[in-house]
């Protein structure tokens, strides 16, 4: 087998580890997007008293599993420029994606008299 540091510098010569980074942090993004999305969609489920049974059990697994991988990824932020430059994107591409998918942050339900 051969060693770890000799993996690398070859992936890094050969542009794979740029690639890398760039498939992850967009991965990331969209992770991120979802896993709001998601939140959001539990949120109003909840409020109207629809967060039943399986459903229940299903979002509280996905939101443990959400909660790990981001604490992992978090460990590879390491600097306050670089969370600076995701939250950025982040709210970048939420901006974008909410515009496209016709989902306004500012939504709220009608009110019934």
């Amino acid at each position: 087998m051969k060693p770890k540091k000799t993996l690398i510098a070859r992936a890094e010569a050969n542009g794979s580890i740029d690639r890398l980074n760039q498939l992850l942090s967009a991965s990331h993004i969209l992770l991120c997007e979802a896993n709001s999305l998601a939140e959001e969609a539990a949120d109003l489920m909840a409020r109207n008293g629809l967060m039943l049974g399986q459903l229940r059990q299903l979002h509280n697994q996905f939101t443990r599993s959400a909660d790990r991988y981001f604490r992992e990824f978090a460990t590879m932020v390491t600097t306050e420029r670089q969370k600076m430059d995701m939250f950025h994107d982040m709210d970048g591409f939420d901006q974008y994606f909410r515009r496209w998918a016709k989902l306004p942050r500012d939504w709220a339900p009608n009110e019934i008299i």
